[in-house]
This record gives C-alpha cells, structure tokens and sequence, in this order.
C-alpha cells in the first residue's frame, strides 16, 4: 500500500466548480494522496452564480471539502467568479473566507490574493472580460481531451504573458507593503514563480487544464507541482 506523501499546506486555484472543465474528481484524488494540515483553496472554485451546472462529480467535491474542514485548516480566499457566492457556501461548509489571507510559518510571512484585484482589464471592462472567458471556456471544451490548444495559446499570447507578468509585479509590490516574504495569486491561470524585491511569488495556475498545477509549503519551502 503506498504511503501518503507529507506536507504542510497545500494551496489550490481555479477549479471553476460549475464548468465542464473543472477537474474537481482528479483534484479530490491529488488531495487524499497527502497528509496535510492546511488547504488554501485561492479563488475561483466556482465558475458562476448558477448551481444549477453543477455536476455530481462537483457536488461530491463540495461534500469532500466539508468533511476535510473538520479535519484540517481550509481558508478560502475570494475570487472574481465566487463573488456573491463564497459567503453563503462558507457558512454552510463551515470554512473561514477572506479577501486576502496572511499567516506566518518557519519565521516567514506568507499572503494569499486571488490576484484579480490587480487586473485592470477586468476592473475596467467588466462585460468584454465576461466575454473574452465565455470564449476561453468554449476554446476549452473543444480541446476537452488534452488542452494542447489552450496550453499552445497560454504560452505563446502575448496579452496573456502580460497579464501573467502584471498580475505578478503587482503582487510582488502589493507584498512589499504587508512586509511578506512570500506572495501568492491565481487567476491568470498560468503557473509561475518570480523572484523580485525579495519576495517570492508564485501562482498557483488551475484546475481546468491538463497538467493542473498547485503548491505545497513545508518545512524545506515552497514546491510548484503538477498533477495530470
């Protein structure tokens, strides 16, 4: 019988409960394959406001994640898409929210935004960004098998890369003014780690592609894995 791997945190973004792609079965399979202590769940779990796309495999997560909060420390840091949802799902799976999230482990400080706060796109075009992830989405389900679509277009979109890189540098800077030694964003769904000012950021990348990427924390630091 093989052994649960160890760790401290286990930190998760973009699982998008709601759409055909969140990969909310493997995501349960990744979680039960560690002993840990904390899950910071980074934003976006849900996709939209409507439950009514939930499918039986998501609402079998959301019964998981209920159970696992009895168990371990699960902190849900608020994103673009759960927004007017995380409240009320918070209170009835007994999980603690936040729009931005610190704490200290090994003598260092760590913060958790979802990273949308520092997309001015989104902020200032609302619509056409709803737009542009109606068209992300269908882009995904056409490529449902392997994502070698979407992967090609996140690595080689410039306007993506930008948003990568700006999401990063703000939150670096967002950072410096808690005084943290580590910071860490979703959203753009590009897994990434940069090192500037001091500060280690990292993204966490998502639960809708293929490999899906999360980060673990221990006592040896902070390890960006993958999980197919």
């Amino acid at each position: 019988m093989t052994k649960n791997k160890k760790t401290h945190t286990i930190i998760v973004s973009d699982l998008h409960l709601g759409s055909k792609m969140s990969r909310s079965r493997a995501l349960i399979k990744l979680l039960k394959s560690y002993n840990f202590k904390k899950l910071i769940l980074l934003g976006d779990i849900f996709d939209s406001l409507d439950f009514t796309d939930l499918t039986q495999q998501q609402w079998d997560f959301l019964t998981y994640l209920t159970k696992l909060s009895r168990q371990v420390k699960v902190r849900w840091v608020e994103g673009n898409h759960d927004q007017g949802l995380i409240k009320i799902t918070s209170l009835l799976m007994g999980i603690k929210v936040y729009k931005k999230y610190t704490w200290e482990y090994q003598g260092k400080k760590y913060l958790a935004v979802h990273g949308h706060q520092f997309d001015r796109f989104i902020i200032n075009n609302t619509v056409l960004s709803w737009i542009i992830s109606f068209l992300y989405s269908i882009a995904q389900r056409l490529d449902m098998k392997n994502r070698r679509i979407v992967n090609y277009f996140k690595k080689n979109n410039h306007g993506w890369l930008r948003l990568s890189k700006k999401v990063a540098s703000s939150a670096i800077f967002y950072g410096k003014l808690y005084r943290a030694d580590y910071v860490f964003c979703g959203h753009t769904h590009q897994a990434m780690y940069k090192y500037d000012h001091k500060i280690h950021y990292y993204n966490a990348g998502c639960w809708t592609d293929i490999p899906s990427s999360y980060l673990i924390i221990d006592e040896n630091g902070v390890c960006l894995e993958y999980a197919k």
